[in-house]
C-alpha cells in the first residue's frame, strides 16, 4: 500500500507524527489513523494539518475519501538531479561567473524534464545572478576603499557559499529550498 498523502507531505516537511501533532493540536493517534487510512478525517482537521505543513488543503482532501483514491493516482517521483543545481553553483564559485554558467547549462539541458528541476534551477540561477550583480560594486569599492570593500566582498561570498550549502542539504533531504535576497530573472 502506498503511503498516504499526509505522510508524504509530513515527511517532505521533515516532521514526525509527534511534531505535526504538537504544531497542529491534532492528536498523534488521529494523525496515525489518517495516515493509515483507517478513519475518514474531518475537512477542518485536514485544513489544520495542511496549514501546519504549509500546503494547499486541496492536496490532502483526497485523504478524506480513503486510500482507494491514493492508489489510483500515480506517485510523483522526486527528481534525482535537483541537488546538482546547487552543487554546480557551489563548484562554479571557484572561478568568476561559473556559479551562473554551470547551473544555467544544467537547467537548459535537464530543467524542462521535471517541474521540480525547473523550479530549483530557476531559484539557484536567480540567487547567484543577484548575488553576482551585488558582488561587482563591492569589488569596485574594494579597489577604491579597501577597509570597507574587502569585508563586504568576503561577507557576500561567504553568504553565497552558506546559502548554497544549506539549500544543497535541503534539496537532498527533500525540504523546500529558500534563497533570500534574490530577484526573479527567470
Amino acid at each position: 500500500m502506498p503511503p498516504s498523502k499526509l505522510a508524504v507531505y509530513r515527511r517532505k516537511k521533515g516532521l514526525t507524527q509527534e511534531n505535526l501533532a504538537e504544531l497542529s493540536g491534532v492528536t498523534t493517534r488521529t494523525i496515525q489513523r489518517i495516515e493509515k487510512g483507517s478513519v475518514v478525517p474531518h475537512i477542518q482537521t485536514l485544513k489544520i494539518l495542511a496549514d501546519c505543513l504549509e500546503i494547499d488543503p486541496e492536496l490532502l482532501m483526497d485523504a478524506a475519501e480513503g486510500t482507494a483514491s491514493l492508489q489510483e493516482q500515480p506517485v510523483v517521483e522526486q527528481s534525482s538531479i535537483t541537488p546538482l543545481f546547487h552543487l554546480s553553483a557551489l563548484i562554479g564559485m571557484c572561478l568568476p561567473i561559473l556559479n551562473i554558467v554551470f547551473p544555467f547549462v544544467l537547467w537548459l539541458l535537464k530543467g524542462k524534464k521535471h517541474p521540480e528541476d525547473d523550479e530549483q534551477g530557476k531559484q539557484v540561477l536567480n540567487f547567484h545572478l543577484s548575488m553576482s550583480i551585488l558582488l561587482f560594486p563591492a569589488i569596485a569599492l574594494m579597489v577604491f576603499y579597501f577597509p570597507i570593500g574587502f569585508p563586504l566582498v568576503v561577507l557576500i561570498y561567504v553568504f553565497m557559499v552558506c546559502m548554497t550549502l544549506l539549500n544543497l542539504y535541503r534539496s537532498i533531504k527533500l525540504l523546500p529550498i529558500k534563497y533570500p535576497f534574490s530577484f526573479a530573472f527567470f
